[in-house]
């Protein structure tokens, strides 16, 4: 399925009728549909106004703020929830969002009644949201801590070169490239095209199936970062 069929059916199923684990491919298909629209307006035909994108993004953010409020959910799912929610920011800027994931970040991060940053968790998805706590609030051991997480992340990658599928590859490369954006631009040549190649062969295991939204959202994620690259 190219990328316009798959659009053409995610863009009539409604935001609530998606599962919480589809809810991050989902939202970063459509912020790069949404920048794909707003450099090339005349695909504004193809893919609808940068409205109706903005809008779906919203739609989105206000799940993922109920979500991060949910205790009964895991603390790896609530962390990649308030990252996804945080990045909706940079699309969509609305602070009572930016508000709840913040605060839902250093409840996570902050030791009560201390100043020192622990990390419960050493993931793509925590890499992101120490990026963007470094965004908006500027506090330098975000910084640090999120570049110590991806030092790790490329180690793993030397010693597991021949099987990066046991990385979650797709994530770490999105987190990568999101550091890179935020925090350290340039560090890495061919960023953007590793993740165009892994997209590809990502592309050969994901089959869409009936209404499996999960894979769906994945698909749709990594048809739209790919579009997005080839028309950089």
């Amino acid at each position: 399925m190219n990328l316009n069929d798959l659009y053409k059916k995610v863009s009539v199923i409604p935001i609530g009728d998606f599962p919480p684990s589809a809810l991050s491919g989902l939202l970063h298909g459509y912020i790069s549909i949404y920048s794909i629209v707003r450099v090339n307006p005349w695909l504004e035909d193809v893919y609808g106004s940068q409205w109706d994108i903005h809008e779906r993004i919203r739609e989105i953010a206000g799940e993922l703020a109920d979500l991060i409020q949910d205790p009964s959910i895991a603390l790896e799912d609530r962390v990649g929830h308030i990252a996804d929610l945080m990045e909706t920011y940079l699309t969509y800027s609305d602070m009572d969002f930016l508000d709840i994931a913040l605060d839902a970040a250093y409840g996570i991060i902050s030791l009560e009644g201390s100043d020192e940053i622990v990390l419960p968790c050493r993931t793509p998805e925590m890499c992101r949201l120490l990026c963007s706590c470094y965004y908006f609030t500027g506090e330098e051991e975000c910084a640090r801590l999120a570049k110590e997480i991806m030092m790790e992340w490329e180690s793993c990658v030397k010693k597991v070169s021949k099987d990066l599928e046991q990385l979650n590859v797709w994530k770490w490369l999105q987190a990568e490239e999101f550091y890179e954006n935020i925090i350290e631009e340039k560090r890495k040549e061919m960023q953007l095209g590793d993740m165009n190649l892994v997209g590809n062969n990502l592309l050969v295991g994901l089959k869409i199936e009936g209404q499996d939204l999960r894979c769906v959202s994945s698909c749709f994620d990594v048809l739209a970062t790919k579009e997005y690259i080839n028309l950089k």
